[in-house]
């Protein structure tokens, strides 16, 4: 098809074309008056990192605590676009505004033979299939109808790259838009306030009670425990009983080689004894055992005077003058005994080198039963200061336990003062409505319509009336099945062409 058969398709068919662009202007002029025009009205909302995003840990883990943040702005911006397009807000702008003025004529009832009127017919029939089939997911109400429109108008959406929501609302009538938007946006700041305030307030005054009562019991524990065990220093006590400890064995240990010796000497004694006769053959005189007495009484002298040193330089109750004492009793006793015996001879008296032997080995006895006795002491001495050791390092880990235990109640003490003072701001903050949000620019009243774009419906009437009468033609050429040219007939009757009559007028 050429240029020129195209150019005789639109002459000839210049009437549908005409006509068609005719009927577009007349049914978009129609659609415009018949289609009210919508108009919206912003808000726009600051959101900043604030105190809500803010917290300190719950558990002093360590001894510097620092608050901690962890925000992701594009969840904190949808988290605050989620509720400003929830249900609830929506409920309470509609009961407050009323359905009436958001939405005016949304309870008007339009004639049938209306446009209006047909189209509550279609969403009337709409409603009864709805009910029929699923009685229970519509909503009948005017209130319900209402939210629902307001939620399909609302839209609250974060501006790229920035910390801005913007929430718009689009209505019938300007000052609708402007009233509901901002309706809108003043229950969500109040109901930020009661989603982000803390209601914990009386959870620590309940723990702080608890923590004053268990810290009274602890410090009153601690306090006793000193008193009734008497610890002042504990690190001293025990230095000292370590070093009392130290003395008692080195004595013990003197004690044993004293002991060894003193039983060396009385074996050695024993056998010299045995080997000596105990008399031998005297002139007949009478003697007395005045060689051992004095022997005694020399030995009784030095005890006496170590009795005496000890006394002036240890107290009391020392062991080594428990054990003189005894030492001295014995050889009292022995020099008894001694002064009573008398030792007569007529031909045959006692022998004075057995007497001696004999003398030395009581002697020696006498040493070595002082010597055990006070090796018994000390070894009765070293154990009590083990128990009193041991008594001491169980009071020790008791007593640092009960402090230890005092030490963290008061760590959680102020942990949980700080979160009281911390609550109770927070929530004087939140009464105040002091928050993260910040309303940059309340909605205003736009008179200018968003849709129907008045351009775009001229642009789309002159492109649809134009090319759709240009189309129109060529479909109603191409269902044309008459001949109408010379061409025409040699191409569909394959006849030749003997003559052509001319149209009479």
């Amino acid at each position: 098809m050429t240029i020129r058969d195209i150019l005789n398709i639109l002459f000839k068919r210049k009437l549908v074309i005409a006509s068609f662009f005719v009927a577009s202007v007349i049914g978009g002029y129609a659609g415009l008056k018949l289609v009210s025009p919508t108009y919206e009205s912003t808000v726009r909302l600051l959101v900043r990192i604030g105190q809500e995003d803010i917290y300190m840990p719950a558990l002093p883990s360590s001894q510097f605590r620092t608050p901690m943040m962890s925000v992701v702005r594009e969840e904190q911006l949808h988290s605050e676009s989620s509720i400003l397009s929830s249900v609830d807000l929506a409920q309470k702008v509609v009961a407050e505004v009323t359905p009436q003025r958001l939405f005016p004529g949304i309870d008007t009832n339009h004639p049938w033979y209306t446009p209006k009127g047909w189209l509550q017919m279609a969403k009337g029939i709409y409603s009864w299939l709805e009910d029929y089939f699923f009685p229970l997911s519509a909503e009948r109400t005017l209130e319900g109808q209402a939210v629902n429109r307001f939620l399909k108008d609302l839209d609250a959406q974060a501006v790229k790259s920035s910390n801005i929501i913007e929430v718009t609302l689009r209505s019938k009538v300007p000052e609708s838009a402007a009233l509901g938007v901002n309706s809108l946006v003043k229950h969500y700041l109040a109901e930020r306030v009661r989603i982000y305030q803390r209601e914990q307030a009386g959870f620590f005054t309940e723990q702080l009670t608890q923590l004053d009562a268990q810290l009274a019991e602890t410090e009153a524990a601690v306090d006793t425990f000193r008193t009734q065990k008497q610890i002042v220093d504990v690190d001293k006590q025990r230095n000292q009983q370590m070093e009392r400890l130290g003395e008692v064995r080195k004595n013990i240990d003197a004690l044993n080689v004293a002991v060894g010796q003193a039983e060396r000497q009385s074996q050695v004694l024993k056998q010299q004894l045995a080997s000596v006769p105990a008399t031998a053959q005297l002139s007949g005189a009478e003697s007395a055992n005045n060689f051992s007495i004095s022997e005694m009484n020399k030995q009784l002298a030095d005890l006496k005077r170590e009795e005496a040193n000890i006394a002036e330089r240890f107290s009391a109750s020392d062991p080594r003058l428990r054990a003189v004492r005894e030492e001295i009793a014995v050889v009292e006793r022995i020099l008894k005994n001694q002064q009573a015996q008398r030792y007569s001879s007529t031909q045959k008296g006692i022998n004075p080198l057995h007497a001696r032997l004999s003398d030395d080995l009581l002697q020696s006895d006498s040493r070595l039963a002082g010597s055990r006795q006070a090796l018994d002491n000390w070894l009765q001495l070293e154990r009590d200061t083990l128990v009193k050791l041991n008594d001491l390092n169980t009071q020790e880990a008791e007593y640092k336990r009960l402090v230890q235990k005092l030490d963290v109640l008061r760590e959680s003490r102020q942990l949980y003062l700080e979160k009281t003072e911390e609550t109770r701001y927070l929530s004087a903050q939140a009464a105040a409505k002091i928050g993260n949000v910040s309303v940059v620019n309340w909605g205003t009243v736009n008179n200018r319509p968003v849709s129907p774009k008045l351009w775009l419906v001229l642009i789309g009437i002159l492109v649809v009336g134009l090319f759709g009468g240009v189309g129109l033609a060529f479909v109603i050429e191409l269902l044309d099945d008459s001949l109408k040219s010379d061409s025409d007939v040699r191409r569909y009757l394959s006849l030749p062409v003997v003559a052509k009559v001319p149209e009479l007028v």
